[in-house]
């Protein structure tokens, strides 16, 4: 662990507990030893561009660009703005290290190219993916257990199988794309899971689950994975799904799995490990 990382912190998109999540982001830097800022979309934006390579030792994202979301409608896939492709990819051929947390792996449903960055894709809506149709992701609150898939991780260091009460997704992952880090123990029946679509469409639930969904463990959504790790130009990426609210924030194995998981993306070993294995993230 190096003292004195920047760590840029993006929000916006999406409802969050701002107070507790800050707070708990203010003492993990505190803890390490760590500067941080914090950035809001849209505005947030013009720091996601290769101008800016070097700023920042890490960059978390919780947040959701390119989706317009009102209670009462229809969610609305917005494709990237002029040159914001371009520059986000831009960013990850620089080598920057990428923190992707919970919901933000709902940015940029209208560019494919951004599920194979980051791994997977949460869809408010139905969507296309790697040329197939794939219906509109679930979700559902409750208690489980995360547990370690790879102990020996560095993001896994001091982290033992843990019980949280969190936001779970039924979304698509691209297996083949991402190295699991965690898993967890809920029951991941599909009608357990409220349609994402029908919710912000009419306000609320009218019923519709993800009954009947493939669950796969894949495209279909259904799976067990809690955070993994993958590759996105020659950049590091980590992506956990856990994230939801103040119990999670204040969760100290949830604290320690976050800090650990920016130390590793901007670490040399992380760097070079990616520039060895580079990924040629598709533009939109």
């Amino acid at each position: 662990m190096t003292a004195n990382k920047r760590i840029l912190v993006v929000t916006g998109g999406h409802r969050v507990a701002l107070d507790d999540f800050l707070g708990a982001i203010a003492e993990i830097c505190h803890d390490r030893g760590w500067v941080w800022a914090h950035a809001t979309q849209p505005t947030a934006q013009a720091w996601l561009d290769p101008a800016h390579a070097g700023c920042w030792d890490a960059i978390l994202l919780h947040d959701i660009p390119g989706l317009s979301l009102a209670r009462g409608s229809e969610p609305i896939a917005l494709p990237p703005g002029p040159g914001v492709a371009e520059a986000l990819v831009g960013l990850l051929d620089s080598g920057q290290g990428v923190v992707v947390l919970h919901h933000a792996i709902a940015a940029w449903p209208a560019w494919e190219g951004w599920a194979e960055a980051i791994g997977g894709r949460f869809n408010y809506r139905p969507a296309r993916l790697r040329g197939e149709d794939i219906p509109s992701s679930g979700y559902r609150m409750g208690a489980f257990t995360v547990e370690v898939a790879d102990s020996l991780h560095p993001i896994c260091a001091g982290i033992k199988d843990f019980a949280i009460d969190d936001e779970l997704y039924f979304a698509p992952v691209l297996t083949d794309r991402v190295t699991p880090i965690l898993t967890h123990d809920a029951d991941m029946s599909g009608e357990l899971f409220q349609d994402t679509f029908d919710v912000v469409t009419n306000g609320s639930s009218t019923g519709v689950t993800c009954a009947g969904h493939k669950a796969d463990g894949g495209l279909h959504g259904g799976h067990r994975l809690m955070g993994w790790t993958t590759t996105a130009g020659i950049s590091p990426v980590a992506t956990l799904l856990m994230g939801d609210g103040p119990s999670t924030f204040a969760n100290p194995m949830f604290r320690i799995l976050l800090g650990n998981a920016l130390d590793w993306v901007s670490s040399t070993h992380a760097k070079n490990k990616a520039a060895a294995q580079p990924f040629a993230v598709p533009l939109p």
